[in-house]
């Protein structure tokens, strides 16, 4: 929604000419959802003089980046809709008539199937709500679009949702129809449309519809011995009996750390002795002392998990 704001003292008028190079914002193929604000209270934006702003997003995809300053690519959307209220207007009996400043709420809405209605995916969605959020659009074309507040400012920030309004549900299969999950929110009311920007896929050096985000990973820890640890890692997803096993982790991948004495562990190795189970070596520790697994795999974002030293 545009503010119109009149100065008298000095008006402002349209200019009408043509662009010599207009990019048009293709059909929707899905969101990239980050926090409004980064650890620091600053606003998160993405800047887009750098010579590398490509990879700069790529990274800040990565879980090893803070949460609160990382971006979340979101799963393909299906029969998007952007409907926005009328405009209101109060009208006199003699039949004047002005703006009131309601109306003109834009509401998002999409579905998704197949792969992305999975209950896994609702349980994602539903951590939404608890934070400002803000989100950039990647179109069909594979173009990344976003909100610049000043035209020479080389910081290019999300589109602000308001997240009172999200909302996501499952819809169940018919007879000719399948499981989805339908998703809406409105558009923050005073967010200036007209100041959207694009970074296209040539800027880029890729096709950001090929951008994909992490899957959560869980695990459980369990302390076999002084010197092994046994971690158990898998995603939220499989069925009631069979967890969906994260596997093919190496050594590389955890990071373990001794929580009561305040100082690192360097183990000496980790074997996966059945698929998404890894025993980690490690030097002996004190009983009862708080060791802590991270693990930081590609794809994945995997909560640390405590146990107590036997």
């Amino acid at each position: 929604m545009a503010t119109n704001i009149c100065s008298c003292a000095s008006p402002m008028f349209p200019n009408g000419g043509d662009p010599r190079c207009l990019i048009e914002m293709a059909t929707i193929a899905f969101i990239v959802i980050v926090p409004t604000l980064d650890d620091t209270g600053a606003v998160n934006s993405i800047d887009v003089s750098s010579p590398t702003v490509g990879q700069d997003i790529k990274d800040r995809i990565l879980a090893t980046i803070p949460v609160n300053s990382r971006l979340y690519p979101q799963p393909r959307v299906e029969n998007a809709t952007f409907d926005r209220t009328d405009t209101e207007y109060e009208t006199l009996p003699s039949g004047n008539k002005a703006k009131t400043g309601a109306g003109g709420v834009r509401t998002f809405a999409w579905s998704l199937w197949k792969k992305q209605s999975s209950n896994m995916y609702l349980r994602e969605l539903e951590k939404l709500g608890c934070t400002d959020v803000s989100f950039f659009i990647i179109d069909q074309n594979g173009n990344w679009w976003g909100i610049k507040d000043e035209l020479t400012s080389n910081l290019l920030r999300g589109y602000k949702m308001d997240v009172e309004t999200f909302d996501a549900y499952r819809e169940y299969a018919l007879d000719n129809t399948r499981q989805k999950i339908m998703v809406s929110f409105d558009l923050d009311k005073y967010e200036c449309e007209s100041n959207s920007y694009v970074i296209t896929k040539d800027e880029l050096g890729y096709d950001a519809t090929t951008l994909r985000g992490n899957l959560s990973g869980y695990q459980t820890l369990t302390a076999l011995l002084s010197t092994e640890l046994q971690s158990v890692v898998f995603t939220g997803n499989g069925t009631a009996n069979d967890r969906d096993d994260i596997e093919g982790l190496v050594l590389a991948d955890f990071t373990v750390y001794n929580v009561t004495t305040d100082s690192a562990i360097v183990a000496s190795g980790v074997v996966e002795t059945v698929p998404g189970s890894y025993t980690i070596t490690i030097p002996a520790q004190t009983a009862s002392d708080v060791i802590r697994v991270s693990i930081s795999a590609s794809g994945y974002d995997v909560a640390d998990s405590t146990v107590a030293a036997l």
